[in-house]
């Protein structure tokens, strides 16, 4: 079986004036946006068993509230730490533990790292995902534990503005 990843970027969140970065919360915009992309994997096979998120407000608030539109459970949510602010190489190693019973999982994190970590898999040129963009990569014959550099062929890319809010 094929394994595909999920890579979310968090939604739209409040600028920092004055809060520490890992405080921002969601805007109202940011709330509708990631509801929209809910909707929109409603109608896919989104069914991830595993999901990581950073623990960052605007993250967490990103991932319950998909989670809560798609009405599937939280049970398989890790909040891991070193999602935020994580480089491209902490974000292999990440999706390199996952048990190898998983076939779909998402990691909700940040910009730069998600982005670039896109490309690392890819080798395809994203450029910069936007608040509560998405990326599907689908990875053949191999164990999570054996994803590395262009190991996966880009999926789809859903941007923000290809749902509606």
């Amino acid at each position: 079986m094929p394994k595909t990843l999920y890579l979310i970027r968090h939604s739209y969140a409040e600028s920092p004036m004055g809060k520490p970065d890992f405080d921002r919360t969601l805007t109202a915009e940011g709330v509708n946006t990631v509801r929209a992309l809910g909707r929109y994997l409603i109608k896919s096979s989104f069914n991830p068993s595993v999901i990581l998120c950073s623990p960052a407000n605007r993250a967490k608030e990103t991932v319950l509230n998909l989670i809560e539109e798609l009405e599937i459970s939280d049970k398989n949510i890790h909040f891991e730490k070193v999602i935020y602010n994580a480089s491209v190489r902490e974000l292999l190693k990440q999706v390199n533990s996952i048990a190898a019973k998983a076939e779909e999982v998402a990691v909700v994190g940040h910009n730069p790292a998600i982005t670039y970590f896109a490309e690392y898999l890819t080798g395809e040129s994203i450029g910069n995902m936007d608040p509560c963009g998405m990326v599907a990569i689908s990875f053949e014959g191999i164990k999570w534990n054996e994803i590395s550099q262009d190991s996966g062929r880009l999926l789809n890319y859903i941007h923000p503005k290809q749902l509606k809010t």
